[in-house]
């Protein structure tokens, strides 16, 4: 920034870029880390022993389908299109990218 202006930065633009770099290294950092936690968490209660292991997988499939199709929403608002249309492509990849992984395991033994 100070050479695109020749050393001339004001101040308050110097802080609102060192604020917004902040931000976006908290976001990109405690995003994926909670989307984890949210996934993991029924996994985490059968280790407990509250709910059964196979119910884990049920709960923890729903909760991640649950979660594109919230972030489908969000992006749709954000860019100011039907957010609706959004979650329905996320959960679409989501689910597409999920087979191609399950495929991908049931086959790589042969």
């Amino acid at each position: 920034m100070e050479n695109a202006t020749k050393n001339k930065v004001d101040p308050i633009h110097y802080e609102a870029a060192r604020f917004v770099t902040f931000y976006v290294a908290l976001i990109d950092g405690l995003s994926p880390a909670l989307t984890a936690t949210i996934a993991l968490t029924p996994f985490i209660l059968a280790i407990a022993g509250l709910i059964s292991t196979s119910n884990a997988y049920i709960i923890s499939l729903a909760l991640s389908l649950i979660t594109l199709f919230a972030l489908g929403i969000y992006l749709g608002k954000v860019a100011k299109e039907n957010g609706w249309i959004y979650g329905i492509a996320m959960l679409t990849v989501g689910a597409f990218t999920a087979l191609i992984i399950f495929l991908i395991q049931l086959f790589a033994h042969f």
